[in-house]
């Protein structure tokens, strides 16, 4: 009997000395997910994560991963300094790719677009204060302008700045919510493809919750990585384009996102998003592999179709509206 229980406890007292070696082995070897604060080694996200990333795929030589706990996705950037100039130059609003072949083409169509949220918010709200960020041109603004509300806007890219401040006659602050030195409070915010491209997740979405007031709502718009195209494109997924975006949702981690600074989810759809065919194809041929013909086949199918309107596939994009709850935190 006594050897018995010698035996287990020596037994007892390895299996404990192995399991300790292993996990220290581990702790010195895995990186912890930066979560919603991109640069800190253990996770520090809202969700208290603290737990191992996974590597996913590489894109335009960015790692994309994803935590292995709360299943957010994001990538890093190493040039904070000179990530917006770099990233959201006129490049970006005129030249394709990830971004816009001419931004200023959609205008009446993202004009309408806002009108539309406009009309949906109504069933919530009446119109009051608004802050658009990452307004652009100030055009889904001029939307909910035309409803109703007093609006106001966050865009980086000066040339998008100017044009709406002079020539859409728009109330627009140049810079990024992340470093926004706010004196207003708000009754919306509009994150309309935004959230994404959000390189301090954490010091942006506290920013918003002090923007808002008590009662205040948040209309996001974003693509879901969930979705069946995302899905099946895999890596090929349009919005897969680090360093413009550099993190990704789903349902859920978007929800826990804003559950968890006191923003309760009261609404959700799907957008019925219509862009110029000219802007369709950019992305494509941005995401499609290189064949002989590429270029030529994308410049005509452009010069004969490219002012056509499509709308983008059902389930890819969701919208959703938040509403403040008094559990809501203050920075």
């Amino acid at each position: 009997m006594k050897e018995n229980i010698r035996f287990i406890n020596t037994f007892c007292l390895v299996y404990v000395i192995y399991i300790s070696t292993l996990f220290r082995r581990q702790l010195l070897s895995i990186r912890f997910c930066p979560g919603f604060k991109q640069y800190d080694m253990e996770c520090e996200s809202h969700l208290k994560c603290n737990a191992a990333e996974k590597t996913l795929f590489i894109v335009n030589g960015y790692t994309i991963k994803e935590c292995s706990q709360c299943g957010h996705r994001y990538t890093k950037i190493d040039d904070l300094k000179n990530h917006l100039i770099e990233v959201y130059s006129d490049e970006y609003f005129f030249e394709g790719k990830a971004g816009y072949p001419d931004y200023l083409a959609e205008k009446e169509l993202l004009i309408k677009a806002g009108n539309r949220y406009a009309k949906i918010i109504s069933n919530y709200m009446t119109p009051g204060k608004l802050l658009d960020v990452g307004c652009a041109a100030g055009f889904i603004m001029k939307g909910f302008e035309d409803k109703g509300w007093e609006c106001e806007g966050i865009e980086p890219n000066l040339t998008m700045v100017s044009y709406g401040r002079n020539v859409m006659n728009m109330n627009i602050f140049s810079g990024s919510l992340e470093e926004y030195k706010y004196t207003s409070k708000y009754d919306l915010i509009c994150l309309i493809e935004v959230i994404g491209h959000f390189y301090d997740l954490k010091k942006a979405t506290l920013n918003i919750l002090n923007l808002l007031n008590d009662d205040g709502y948040v209309l996001v718009e974003s693509w879901n990585m969930k979705s069946f195209a995302a899905k099946v494109l895999g890596k090929r997924w349009h919005e897969y384009s680090p360093p413009s975006v550099l993190n990704w949702f789903s349902d859920n981690t978007l929800t826990h996102l804003f559950e968890n600074i006191g923003l309760k989810m009261v609404a959700k759809g799907y957008p019925q998003k219509k862009i110029n065919m000219e802007h369709a194809l950019s992305l494509l041929e941005e995401k499609l592999p290189e064949f002989g013909f590429k270029k030529k086949l994308f410049k005509i199918t452009s010069a004969l179709a490219g002012r056509l309107t499509v709308i983008y596939p059902l389930h890819d994009l969701n919208w959703y509206l938040f509403k403040k709850t008094p559990s809501g935190i203050t920075a």
